[in-house]
């Protein structure tokens, strides 16, 4: 395994159904989803998706190396790396049958490990997928960045902006290579899974034409718009996308690249 080295570790924090209080290290054995976040940022600002999602079950959020509270390998990583680190974590035990949620680069990690550990993933929700390929140029990645503070909450950019000071320049220019190189259009033909893209209808980095392409890609693939929401969209409206995480599982597989907005899912 890539990842495999000892200096490679991650932060697991859990969130269950038995009063939705966060632990570290518990078992995944019992895990039905897992959150996955993007560059530069961490586990924390899934914590009113995972508030939520842990009405019903238990969710596990990940720190990946470098990023939150998660130290810094000593080493480059990967998409692929962190994809490889996921599936055997914590101790060799190992994922089985979950719903996996992304968001941003936890996009490319999640299908990644659904591409290459297919009996690990039940359905893949991917939120706000980065990114289209003539947006994959460092200056013009910063400039949708840029644009979606603008319509971000002051708590959403509070999140970040503190995440991104605990991750430092250095590491995040070392991960920023290997998330614009990679190819989620590659990835998604041969996904097994059902899978959904959710993107916030103004959010200017995973754009509306994008997000539908690769939805389509996707043998099982549906699209689904969240109205009124930026690129971090389990932070503005995370009721509405807990209920599109888990729907597809619940009900069955269905259909090819249907669209749908957050009004069709009872809002």
């Amino acid at each position: 395994m890539r990842a495999g080295v000892p200096d490679v570790q991650a932060r697991i924090v859990v969130t269950s159904d038995r009063g939705g209080r966060a632990r570290e290290g518990e078992s995944l054995d019992e895990a039905t989803v897992l959150l996955l976040h993007g560059i530069g940022v961490s586990s924390r600002y899934f914590h009113r998706l995972s508030s939520v999602l842990a009405e019903r079950g238990r969710t596990i959020a990940v720190d990946l190396p470098g990023f939150g509270r998660a130290p810094k390998p000593g080493r480059r990583m990967t998409v692929e790396d962190y994809a490889d680190l996921v599936a055997t974590f914590p101790d060799g035990r190992e994922l089985r049958g979950v719903v996996v949620v992304g968001h941003s680069m936890g996009t490319q990690v999640a299908t990644s490990l659904a591409r290459s550990r297919p009996d690990l993933v039940a359905e893949l929700v991917l939120l706000g997928p980065v990114m289209a390929p003539e947006d994959r140029a460092p200056l013009r990645a910063a400039s949708r960045l840029a644009l979606d503070t603008l319509r971000e909450s002051p708590h959403s950019n509070a999140l970040v902006l503190t995440d991104y000071l605990r991750c430092g320049l250095r590491w995040y220019l070392s991960v920023l290579p290997s998330m614009l190189d990679h190819r989620l259009e590659d990835d998604l033909p041969l996904i097994e899974a059902p899978v959904t893209i959710v993107r916030g209808e103004r959010d200017p980095i995973a754009r509306a034409d994008w997000a539908r392409a690769v939805a389509a890609l996707a043998p099982e693939g549906r699209f689904v718009e969240v109205q009124g929401a930026p690129h971090v969209v389990m932070l503005s409206h995370a009721r509405e996308v807990a209920r599109i995480v888990g729907r597809r599982s619940a009900a069955g597989a269905g259909g090819r690249a249907a669209a749908a907005s957050s009004s069709e899912l009872g809002e």
